[in-house]
């Protein structure tokens, strides 16, 4: 097939970018500097500004085109936790917004304890037996999809009473491209409680909501399938060839996987460390361990539909809140101290233990705390290794609760592990014989250029394989402290009332 060009929307919740790949899924713009819309109030409910994003999406494929040319196909993927509620278009929150009855609901939107037990109320479930049922941790604010659904029914039910589709974020722009809506699996399949446990039929807590009626149809759809050819009016805007296929969209942390399936590597965790440090291994089936239920441990689904084990942490937000509120002044240091490192873990009696956002992560009922504050405050490279070990060792546990005893490799993805070299070694020295590496398979904006490279030549992703340019660098072990390292990791598990995995 002769050479093309596929623009990839990459919607993140701070970040926008769009990225243009050619044929050969090089990508020809990699320095795209993006753009960022604040979020808006409207009603007292806080709320992406979807209008924005529409323009800016517009204007930016009106560039490509003119720029790059031949635009074959048009990849969404975007961050998680966000739908669109789509009724008669009598609302028009903005011109060309396909029938939006409400504005687009931030999944940083609070709510009251109250609400939040309502929903489980109604539902008619404990969470411990939803994440069960479900694969789906429960999160707060509004980071479960189907909870944004009843919150909203509850606060404006006459509104919402309009509401006859739900569509998950990709897929509305990918609607709003082609008129068409539909569902594949990596978003639906989201932390949502929308599916099952097993991935492929709507979950009680959608029949419990009655919104079942409301969702696509199944089976889900590929997430490297056509959606459709680009809608005429859109065509004339962006001056784009109607011929122009959109993909199904994706969800972008199991986009940033794609690479990592096509590569054939088996048994492995992707961790993606930025505000959230997300780990991510695929499984054959969807089962919990002992200990799991009530942790943020859940399943997604992949663009195959398999269930991927997944764990969360705010890790960067934890490393952001010391940057800004604990050890402002003091910068973080470039390089790794080994002496400093080699004192704290052999004294085991500085720790920075989790969770600065109590209730989150994979230690909820942990408070958040500093030991041992005379090494600590001693100077600034002490106080650092110190958040970091502590950082380094949930990182760990996070990637070991994803990936299990059958863990062979961790992939760092993500500028706060891929930038930290006491993160990245304390984890490949706890990893024991799992080797961990830097990745560089090009996270989520690669992956989705992958799927619509599938999409335009009528293949699957892992047919590809020989575009991708994947030279991982690996992380050696402080093989010299790896005794000391486990023993403190222990210590520090142990405060938490856990133990190392």
């Amino acid at each position: 097939m002769a050479g093309y060009r596929i623009a990839v929307l990459d919607i993140g919740k701070t970040n926008k970018k769009l990225f243009v790949y050619d044929s050969d899924l090089k990508c020809l713009n990699p320095d795209e500097a993006g753009a960022s819309f604040p979020q808006v109030e409207i009603d007292g409910v806080l709320h992406d500004d979807a209008a924005a994003i529409y323009r800016w999406m517009l204007d930016g494929l009106t560039e490509a085109g003119r720029r790059w040319g031949d635009i074959r196909c048009i990849s969404v993927t975007t961050h998680g936790a966000t739908i669109a509620l789509l009724g008669d278009g009598r609302d028009e929150i903005f011109e060309g917004d396909g029938g939006l009855v409400f504005p687009v609901v931030s999944y940083e939107q609070a709510i009251s304890a109250e609400d939040d037990e309502a929903f489980y109320a109604a539902v008619g479930e404990s969470p411990e037996r939803l994440q069960e049922m479900t694969g789906t941790a429960r999160f707060g604010l509004l980071l479960n999809a189907a909870k944004q659904v009843f919150w909203l029914s509850r606060r404006f039910p006459e509104r919402f009473a309009r509401v006859s589709d739900i569509l998950m974020w990709p897929q509305y722009f990918a609607y709003l491209l082609t008129g068409k809506k539909a569902a594949e699996p990596t978003y639906l399949g989201c932390h949502g409680y929308l599916l099952d446990i097993n991935g492929r039929e709507y979950s009680i807590v959608a029949d419990a909501l009655g919104i079942t009626g409301k969702l696509p149809p199944l089976p889900l759809r590929n997430s490297w399938e056509v959606l459709g050819a680009l809608d005429g009016e859109i065509a004339r805007k962006t001056r784009l060839d109607p011929t122009t296929l959109v993909t199904m969209g994706v969800h972008d942390s199991n986009a940033a996987l794609v690479p990592y399936f096509v590569q054939g590597f088996g048994n492995f965790v992707v961790q993606d460390s930025g505000t959230w440090v997300v780990s991510m291994s695929p499984r054959d089936e969807a089962n919990f361990e002992e200990g799991e239920i009530g942790r943020e441990v859940f399943f997604n689904r992949s663009v195959y539909g398999g269930p991927v084990k997944t764990t969360i942490f705010r890790g960067g937000a934890e490393f952001d809140f010391y940057r800004e509120k604990i050890l402002s002044g003091r910068p973080h240091p470039e390089e790794m101290d080994r002496a400093i490192l080699a004192e704290i873990v052999r004294a085991r009696e500085a720790f920075a233990l989790p969770t600065v956002e109590r209730g989150s992560g994979l230690f909820p009922e942990s408070v958040a705390r500093l030991e041992g504050l005379d090494t600590v405050f001693r100077d600034g490279a002490h106080a650092w290794c110190t958040v970091d070990l502590g950082l380094a060792i949930q990182g760990y546990c996070g990637a070991r609760m994803a990936g299990g005893a059958r863990m062979q490799k961790i992939f760092i993805e993500g500028n706060m592990g891929r930038r930290n070299p006491v993160y990245r070694s304390v984890i490949a020295t706890l990893s024991g014989d799992a080797e961990t590496f830097i990745g560089g398979a090009g996270g989520a904006a690669f992956g989705a250029s992958l799927l619509g490279a599938a999409a335009v030549e009528g293949r699957r992703p892992e047919e590809l394989r020989d575009r991708l340019d994947f030279t991982p660098t690996r992380v050696e072990p402080l093989g010299d402290m790896a005794g000391d390292m486990r023993s403190y990791a222990e210590d520090f598990l142990a405060r938490l009332g856990a133990r190392l995995p």
